[in-house]
């Protein structure tokens, strides 16, 4: 069937679910549903833009005539070309423009990128909001069934509106299936790559096989080492500061603290291997490094200078 027979139906079911459904209409509505996850996200669509047509038809210049005693009685169900019916019996002026408004604007697909040192925040056609972090590049594709994201290089946190539709980001060799979610998602180059959930529920799978591969819980990050996910407890939102400009670390080895900075635009280099297990804690605000680097001095033997590119961190 396709996309616009399917909203078709899903518009006659929702006109007979408005004058009233016997027992085993439901009961047929519900098998419709569940028969494929386009119907239930066609027919959440509709529902949404007849939601909107009030505000849709004053735009348009409709208005709403009273219903008829015949819009009350039930039809049958049947897939048929979308026309202006009777404002009681189906997709009068309002509706209609509403749902071409909604159409409008569907599907979506979007290119973003961030350069070295630069975050964005970008809401999606759907309402999701997206952080990009610095050297971040992202597709993103808000479809009439579906909403899916593309990192090909970069951290993205996602902060995505629950619908009916699935809201899924392809990342390295992972798929993330979020199910209305606060989660952020990090393939860089000779790093682990790596899913962070703040809260709500994703699945985890193999892009290649679609195997799943773990589902974590709030406060669990996933890892994977080969085709193999390793999942254990975190601090998300400490993990995810960077939204805000900020790095949290809690008692965190250096060599980790500057793999964070450096994956956010800035360089800081040690003189000293040895220097890398030292340990830090407190949250720095992601463009002042220098206090980050004071802090660093003034409970550790070490000194701080500024280099080319960047800054260097040698023994006292």
């Amino acid at each position: 069937m396709t996309d616009d027979a399917t909203l078709e139906l899903a518009a006659r079911w929702l006109e007979r679910a408005r004058a009233g459904l016997t027992a085993q209409e439901r009961a047929e509505f519900r098998r419709w549903l569940a028969e494929r996850p386009e119907h239930a996200a066609a027919t959440d669509m509709v529902a949404r833009a007849w939601e909107a047509a009030p505000a849709a038809a004053a735009l348009g210049g409709f208005s709403a005539p009273a219903p008829t005693a015949a819009a009350t009685e039930p039809r049958a169900v049947r897939t048929m070309p979308l026309r202006p019916l009777a404002w009681g019996g189906g997709l009068a002026g309002a509706a209609l423009a509403a749902l071409a408004v909604f159409w409008a604007g569907q599907p979506v697909t979007t290119r973003y990128a961030t350069g070295a040192g630069e975050r964005r925040q970008i809401a999606l056609a759907d309402g999701s909001q997206v952080w990009l972090a610095p050297g971040t590049r992202l597709t993103a594709r808000i479809g009439w069934f579906s909403r899916h994201s593309t990192i090909e290089a970069g951290e993205a946190a996602f902060d995505v509106v629950h619908q009916l539709r699935d809201f899924s980001v392809e990342a390295g060799p992972m798929t993330v299936v979020d199910r209305g979610t606060l989660f952020a998602v990090r393939v860089r180059e000779g790093a682990t790559p790596r899913v962070v959930l703040a809260r709500g529920a994703i699945a985890v799978h193999d892009r290649a096989t679609n195997a799943l591969l773990a589902e974590p819980a709030p406060g669990e990050a996933v890892e994977l080492a080969g085709t193999r996910a390793v999942t254990r407890p975190v601090d998300a939102e400490a993990l995810l500061s960077w939204r805000d400009g900020r790095l949290t670390f809690a008692d965190t080895p250096l060599r980790d603290a500057l793999v964070a900075f450096g994956e956010q635009g800035q360089t800081i280099r040690l003189g000293d291997p040895a220097l890398a297990t030292l340990r830090i804690s407190g949250a720095y605000a992601i463009g002042d490094v220098e206090s980050f680097l004071s802090a660093l001095a003034s409970i550790h033997p070490v000194r701080w200078t500024r280099v080319a590119g960047g800054y260097a961190i040698e023994r006292r």
